[in-house]
């Protein structure tokens, strides 16, 4: 039988909450203790019967304690990471995983020296729209994807607490970005990234990104386009997947709003066009006879929102490998890197250098021999 897993919160807000949650409905975890600044939470802790500790240190010194869940700001991540990792436990950080990519490379030679596991919190992967849309873009029933569009949009015009602030990486990119960014890698895994831009800009929010745009080429010349905006007061749909054959739009989260429509045959020519009489704007963008048009029925997938945590669990005891992998994560914070650069200095960035020595895979091996530097988070724990 496996041993029963106990874990601890840093951070015991919304996103420890969360993962409180989270592990009440995972077998073989228990959560056993919070550690976090904020008095009052640590009240709220105590009442709910959880080990409060009096400092990160305290946590990381108990022996009880097998895995340790980071849910603190952004800028606190790596340090609280190596510090777990350093003390033998195995640590899940809230995402992004750090601030960048090389604080990343910092945890992961830590997370090899202690030969624990070390993860991140990509839960959107389960995401029944994303995974919805994956199968569709697989499965080519409306032809080969050629653009995909990802959008989220708020109306509240808001980045709440210490995401409003830089210095703790606030903004939309560190905080939807990172998520919608790991959906297009796995949406077009087997791919590279060849070229980034990006556009971050402050709208209602002055210090840090409220509104982004972020384009991504990959080889196979497919464009993946992300939005995201906490300010909208019109809807744009969440998804918009065009194909040589056909159009997939969902409005929301929810996969049952979607419509996906491809055509039922080469349409050529005027003779295509619905009602001669009203061409609309001009032939070239008049619309098709409804014969012509199929509508199709959307797959709809299973709800996998506990995977991440019940995978979690089983990596820990080894019967499993971990879904969110080291590689994957890197991948994307050079892309979140690459995205600030690119909006710094209004170009599109070359990728190439992320894929160099024969792939991005070889790439991040060299990362187990790499050196044992100071870490570069200097943040006290």
């Amino acid at each position: 039988m496996d041993k029963v897993i106990n874990a601890a919160i840093i951070g015991y807000g919304y996103m420890g909450r969360f993962h409180q949650r989270k592990l009440a409905g995972t077998k073989g975890v228990i959560l056993t203790g919070v550690f976090d600044t904020d008095p009052n939470r640590s009240d709220e802790a105590t009442v709910e019967g959880l080990t409060v500790y009096e400092t990160a240190e305290d946590l990381f010194n108990d022996p009880a304690i097998d895995l340790v869940l980071i849910c603190t700001p952004n800028d606190s991540h790596a340090a609280y990471a190596i510090a777990a990792l350093a003390k033998g436990k195995h640590v899940m950080c809230e995402k992004p995983v750090t601030m960048n990519a090389k604080e990343l490379e910092d945890v992961i030679c830590a997370a090899v020296a202690s030969g624990r596991k070390f993860t991140t919190h990509q839960n959107r992967r389960w995401d029944r729209d994303f995974l919805a849309v994956k199968k569709v873009a697989e499965s080519r029933n409306i032809g080969s994807p050629t653009t995909i569009e990802s959008k989220v949009f708020g109306q509240r015009g808001v980045c709440f607490g210490w995401r409003a602030l830089p210095e703790h990486g606030g903004g939309m990119l560190m905080d939807w970005g990172v998520h919608l960014i790991d959906q297009a890698l796995l949406m077009l895994e087997g791919h590279r990234v060849i070229s980034v831009r990006a556009r971050l800009m402050s709208i209602l929010t002055p210090a840090v990104d409220d509104y982004f745009e972020l384009s991504l080429r990959f080889d196979n010349q497919m464009e993946y386009h992300i939005t995201v905006g906490t300010f909208a007061l019109q809807p744009q749909p969440r998804w918009f997947m065009h194909g040589d054959r056909g159009t997939l739009k969902i409005d929301t989260f929810d996969p049952h709003t979607a419509s996906m429509k491809r055509i039922k045959q080469d349409v050529r020519g005027f003779d295509s066009v619905f009602e001669k009489e009203h061409l609309g704007p001009s032939r070239t963008m008049a619309p098709l006879k409804p014969e012509f048009i199929e509508e199709l029925v959307m797959p709809i997938t299973e709800d996998l929102s506990h995977e991440y945590h019940r995978n979690l669990v089983a990596a820990i005891n080894g019967q499993e490998e971990l879904h969110v992998r080291w590689d994957q994560m890197l991948h994307v914070m050079h892309i979140i890197d690459l995205a600030k650069e690119s909006s710094k200095k209004n170009t599109v960035l070359l990728t190439q250098n992320l894929y160099k020595d024969g792939g991005y895979e070889k790439l991040f091996g060299g990362l187990y021999g790499i050196r044992r530097s100071k870490p570069a988070s200097k943040r006290a724990v």
